[in-house]
């Protein structure tokens, strides 16, 4: 049998990332016999989690050599996946984004990706991931480099487009395979609510054409055999709807989804399916115009929360590391990521079909083939190919190409440090409501964040 093989994880200490792949490849008969190698700027975060790992292969037996360095150019070489994972101050910076953007008449509940907070994510971001892809360029010319990192599709485009030369992808958790497409048929039940797998006799019959742009992504047709299933979601959909409305959520990207994606369904006859994140991609829940926005504009995303969730699950992560968890309870409560399987299934030749953001290659027909899209996707060694999607309807057409436009402009200005095609970039953003108030905007955050953004911008 082939050895595993060698992962390095930028961003070692990751909320999303860090416990998953050293979950997978202890438990992982693929990738049994590889090579981790753990990279983090800050030495105890590196620390605990090269001790979690050895504590777990260790248990396990699974003969994976560990590496860890706060300097990626001395474990990276030969590597055979480079994993971006980076976030430093995440839920600080996302905060100040939000905050400022609100003073100046925009609101986010995410802030990660469009608007003024996914644009200056990603200029924090896309230097440091394009000196990391320079870097896998040099000592790892054969490795396939996995973003991670929001917003992933600006970054996807800026890898992509600046270092060309190296093989890269970007992901999302948001539409996990198999889990995505088992659930959507319980929803609109296929298959019982204690299905653990979506059978070939269903699979056969099923035409569910998910894809778009990362966060934008929207369902186009769900059909089994000869029956539309797509009513069958929208009644249940009312139903959470009216629920919401006796009990909503406090949270800002759960809040009143269901009423949301209701009335994006009526706009562009197709469904969002992650409307925490595409609410805040339209100008409709915004607040603008003279009547009320039903069921209220979008609340604010709340730093502060997703900073506590993340405290409580680095503390989690130290109590494993330090044996104060047994590893067998950390090999039951954690689970495999995203990235983890379609590193598996690329690794062992499992034909296994992920969603994943890279170039549209004619499956969406009416965008252009270097469109950087998330689609389901036939993965091996030799990358991502998308399957066929049809086509997007007028409107929902145009959202897509307003987004590509804004990700593109976006990524274009992060490398040049170019202010007017920053200000281009968000006034081309379905965001973008006044020019002065998003050269306010600009102005502010340029100012707020000036320790975490390249100098050229000064």
């Amino acid at each position: 049998m082939m050895a595993g093989p060698k992962v390095t994880v930028i961003g070692a200490g990751s909320y999303f990332f860090g416990r998953e792949v050293i979950h997978k490849m202890a438990t992982s008969s693929i990738m049994g016999g590889g090579t981790l190698a753990l990279v983090d700027i800050d030495e105890d975060v590196l620390n605990t989690m090269e001790e979690l790992a050895r504590r777990v292969f260790a248990e396990t037996g699974c003969k994976v050599e560990v590496m860890a360095s706060t300097d990626r150019r001395e474990v990276m070489e030969d590597s055979d996946f480079v994993v971006l994972t980076f976030s430093k101050d995440n839920a600080y910076y996302r905060g100040l984004d939000t905050e400022i953007a609100a003073e100046h008449g925009i609101r986010m509940c995410s802030s990660d990706t469009i608007g003024p907070g996914g644009a200056f994510r990603a200029l924090r971001e896309i230097p440091k991931a394009l000196d990391m892809a320079r870097d896998t360029r040099e000592l790892a010319p054969e490795a396939w480099l996995i973003n991670f990192v929001n917003p992933t599709t600006v970054l996807g485009m800026a890898l992509r487009r600046y270092v060309p030369e190296v093989k890269s992808f970007a992901l999302c958790d948001s539409l996990h395979e198999p889990y995505n497409t088992l659930n959507w048929c319980k929803k609109a039940g296929i298959l019982p609510e204690d299905a653990d797998r979506v059978p070939p006799r269903v699979l056969n019959k099923l035409d569910l054409a998910i894809g778009g742009v990362n966060h934008c992504t929207w369902m186009i047709r769900f059909n089994y055999g000869s029956e539309d299933m797509m009513p069958v979601l929208l009644a249940e959909l009312q139903k959470r709807a009216d629920r919401e409305q006796e009990n909503p959520s406090e949270g800002a990207k759960a809040r009143f989804n269901a009423n949301y994606a209701l009335q994006l369904y009526d706009i562009y006859g197709a469904l969002p399916v992650v409307t925490s994140h595409t609410k805040e991609y339209v100008p409709f829940f915004q607040g603008y115009g003279q009547r009320d926005i039903q069921p209220e504009p979008l609340s604010l995303f709340d730093a502060d929360n997703r900073a506590a969730q993340m405290e409580a699950s680095w503390q989690r992560t130290e109590a494993f590391s330090e044996g104060k968890i047994e590893v067998e309870t950390f090999l039951k409560e954690v689970s495999d990521d995203h990235a983890t399987d379609i590193i598996e299934s690329m690794w062992g030749d499992l034909g296994k079909q992920f969603y994943i953001n890279t170039a549209n290659n004619q499956a969406v027909k009416n965008l252009a083939d270097d469109a950087f899209l998330e689609l389901r996707c036939d993965v091996d060694m030799q990358g991502p190919r998308p399957q066929p999607l049809g086509r997007f309807e007028r409107g929902l057409l145009a959202l897509q190409q307003q987004i590509l436009d804004t990700h593109e402009l976006t990524a274009e200005a992060a490398v040049t440090g170019d202010k007017s095609l920053l200000k281009r970039a968000l006034l081309t953003d379905p965001l973008g409501n006044n020019i002065a108030d998003v050269e306010a905007c600009i102005e502010d955050l340029l100012k707020a964040e000036k320790k975490a953004l390249p100098d050229y911008w000064y």
